[in-house]
């Protein structure tokens, strides 16, 4: 089972103070697998009474095109002046750059495509309080499930997928449904998981710079700032890359962005964040059993460890819930 290594730093010691602003998570650790229907896992198919009508999507959806060229305009796109560019753009609908492969080039483009019916939410995530410490749930629930829409959407604001999440109570499923209905339309690959089985583990993490109180957070900032290259500092041992649930946001796209409830305008808290990888900057948080592992696209065990969801959306996507309002509103954010 992945556990981290011990922090580079020692943070409460550099910083006195800080370890009145600690807040705990908990690293979901996932792992190429074969989860259960009924555990916790990433990928796979969810714990879903076979009566209650599965979610959709009614789109419409972005979808990518590739249209290929003959070798004769190929060479003309290998260096694009404007001129050409710019009739590339009224000429190809959602007009995204041009790729070459072995196979040949193409003219990258998006269209618009509306199915007839809704399409069917991809399942993401299945966690149950009982296995994820910084799980909080609804009363009356003890696992969560989260489902998204694996594509596109014509103005979307930059957020992410469209993500739903459901509350339930385990054992009120008598009747599970045996597989997920799979979507019409998939217009990225990277929005459907590798099913995953979960190794979760608590930690400890503090709040990026700018959260804390003015004195401390300019404290952090010029240690930071006197790190050479390759030097560990508080950016990177302060809170832990991956899928984790709780914690601390960081916030090194942009200043932090207030997280108030659309109903009570109190603050939400963090619910869970989905990272590409699950290896932190100089590899401060590799868990001990793959700190042997070298980066290697080619090494499928380094994958495995490295990138196992194959789930990619920006830097990272983390989901905020309110937990104190009916329906338990959810905000977004995509960095």
């Amino acid at each position: 089972m992945p556990l981290t290594s011990l922090p580079p730093l020692d943070l409460v010691r550099l910083f006195p103070g800080i370890e009145a602003y600690a807040r705990t998570a908990t690293r979901l650790h996932p792992r190429p697998g074969v989860p259960s229907v009924s555990g916790s896992h990433v990928g796979g198919m969810l714990l879903w009474p076979q009566h209650e009508p599965w979610p959709t999507c009614p789109g419409p959806h972005l979808i990518r095109t590739e249209i290929p060229v003959p070798p004769q305009v190929a060479a003309m796109l290998m260096m694009p002046g404007p001129e050409t560019l710019v009739a590339l753009e009224q000429q190809v609908p959602g007009f995204a750059g041009v790729r070459t492969t072995e196979a040949g080039t193409v003219v990258l483009g998006t269209e618009v495509v509306s199915e007839p019916a809704g399409s069917p939410l991809v399942p993401l995530a299945q966690l149950h309080a009982a296995d994820v410490p910084d799980l909080r749930c609804p009363a009356g629930t003890d696992v969560l499930q989260v489902l998204w829409c694996p594509n596109e959407h014509p103005g979307d604001s930059p957020t992410g997928p469209p993500v739903l999440l459901k509350w339930r109570t385990a054992s009120s499923v008598v009747d599970p449904l045996d597989a997920p209905p799979a979507p019409l339309v998939v217009s990225d690959e990277d929005y459907l998981p590798r099913p995953c089985v979960l190794h979760p583990e608590q930690i400890t993490e503090y709040p990026w710079w700018r959260e804390l109180p003015d004195e401390l957070g300019r404290r952090i900032r010029a240690f930071d700032d006197t790190r050479r290259f390759g030097e560990h500092g508080y950016y990177s041992a302060s809170r832990a890359p991956g899928w984790k649930v709780g914690g601390c946001p960081n916030w090194e796209v942009s200043d932090p962005i207030p997280m108030d409830c659309p109903h009570c305008h109190q603050s939400m808290e963090l619910l869970l964040t989905l990272d590409p990888t699950e290896s932190g900057a100089g590899g401060a948080w590799l868990p001990v059993e793959e700190s042997h592992l070298q980066p290697s696209h080619i090494d499928p065990e380094w994958k495995a460890a490295h990138e196992p969801t194959g789930v990619s959306v920006g830097r990272r996507l983390r989901i905020f819930v309110c937990l104190t309002c009916p329906d338990t509103p959810i905000r977004q954010n995509l960095q």
